[in-house]
């Protein structure tokens, strides 16, 4: 499924779904075809609702929509979506409104360029109360995060890369939101906590064999989809042993996943931590694989930064 990229999935979930949520309807942006929501309009053409380049428009119609007891799911890219309507969506979670924001092209976007790429929403979304904010790590999460949030009352925000995402878990991986989701054990007490947030569990589960032969230490890898809200007891009780933690994370390092945990570690349990992320910067066109060597995220910069972790 590896090859899969994440918008193929949302549409196949949508429309897969459409009766058994008899309730839902389908908002986009004048970006159907980008997101493949398009199928979904083709088979529920009376659910499926194209506000052209309208984010506020949208997103008011979903408020609407929720107030009227239907589920809207608003599909859109990342930036645009979060960016561009945030007062409305800071609306929409005053009332705990049912509505899923489900966003791709979020992180480094590639060719689409600097203007695209969605390097700051998870500071947008995670400041707004009741929102609950969701990052799946590989294709078999998204549909089981998918289900979560349709599942669950209130509004949530879940965020897809434009391309695929690595495989990291097995088909009968179940999401719990308070559990924490370790791919990789290490020891009772381990060195280094690599914790990833989407792309980021992928990227650290690359590094990981040849950090532990040529370091010499031991490494603990958490998938962590859940950015809000965080079980903060359960998530303290798994990381309490680890001597150090670095988060990889494909967003800006400031008011990113990396400064809310870092927040939580600092109250509960401090320890060295640091991030890697995007430092201070819009992105820029390039091809994917480019551009994550670009910004660090490569086996020397990770080991470079864990060898300054040791060394802490």
């Amino acid at each position: 499924m590896s090859n899969i990229p994440a918008r193929d999935i949302l549409g196949k979930f949508l429309v897969e779904n459409g009766d058994k949520y008899e309730n839902m309807v389908v908002l986009s942006a004048d970006l159907s075809l980008s997101i493949k929501t398009d199928i979904f309009a083709q088979k529920y053409p009376e659910r499926f609702f194209n506000f052209g380049i309208a984010e506020q428009n949208m997103i008011g119609a979903s408020m609407g929509f929720a107030i009227s007891n239907k589920m809207p799911i608003v599909c859109g890219f990342s930036l645009f979506t979060t960016g561009r309507a945030w007062e409305f969506i800071r609306l929409a979670c005053h009332d705990n409104l049912n509505i899923k924001f489900v966003t791709t092209h979020a992180g480094l976007v590639g060719g689409d360029g600097s203007t695209h790429s969605a390097l700051e929403d998870l500071s947008l979304m995670s400041c707004l109360p009741n929102l609950n904010v969701l990052v799946p790590g590989d294709n078999v999460e998204i549909e089981k995060i998918l289900e979560y949030a349709f599942n669950t009352p209130g509004p949530f925000y879940i965020r897809l890369p434009r391309g695929s995402l690595e495989d990291i878990h097995k088909k009968d991986f179940t999401f719990n939101p308070n559990s924490i989701d370790i791919i990789k054990e290490g020891n009772e007490i381990n060195d280094i906590c690599m914790i990833g947030v989407g792309s980021g569990s992928s990227i650290a589960i690359q590094s990981v064999s040849k950090l532990e032969k040529d370091l010499n230490i031991s490494i603990k890898i958490i998938n962590q989809s859940v950015v809000k809200p965080i079980n903060i007891k359960n998530f303290i009780s798994r990381i309490k042993n680890d001597k150090c933690i670095l988060v990889i994370e494909e967003h800006n390092t400031y008011c990113g996943f990396g400064s809310i945990i870092s927040r939580i570690v600092s109250e509960n349990c401090p320890k060295y931590i640091k991030t890697l992320g995007i430092e201070n910067s819009f992105g820029q066109s390039g091809s994917r694989i480019e551009l994550l060597d670009y910004y660090g995220f490569n086996y020397e910069n990770i080991k470079k930064i864990i060898l300054d972790l040791i060394k802490s």
